[in-house]
């Protein structure tokens, strides 16, 4: 018996953000590997290969509500959010207030 959502496809693109790397990742429906512990499905982060997993509300071209512009991910190496928030060294999130990163002790830029 194969998973129910293997059995069709909606041709929509989604788009989620990786947690572990901070990466926008967009895909469609056909990208979706399947296993008990995700019956909806997942994709593999190509950055840093980390299973994200797929929800249909991650949908950015829903034929049921308006259009949404494409969100830029704020958080890239190299914009300055990502300076801000996250650790260039090793991708941790800065706490607010810290000068310091509390994982590997790099100098918040």
């Amino acid at each position: 018996m194969g998973y129910q959502r293997a059995q069709w496809h909606s041709g929509l693109t989604y788009q989620q953000l990786c947690e572990t790397c901070k990466n926008l990742v967009r895909y469609t429906d056909e990208a979706l590997d399947f296993r008990p512990w995700y019956p909806d499905g997942y994709v593999d982060c190509p950055v840093c290969k980390s299973h994200l997993r797929h929800n249909e509300r991650y949908a950015i071209d829903a034929p049921n509500r308006p259009a949404a512009a494409p969100q830029e991910n704020t958080c890239a190496p190299g914009s300055g959010n990502f300076k801000e928030l996250y650790c260039a060294k090793c991708g941790n999130k800065f706490g607010e207030g810290d000068r310091f990163c509390s994982k590997c002790g790099a100098k918040r830029n």
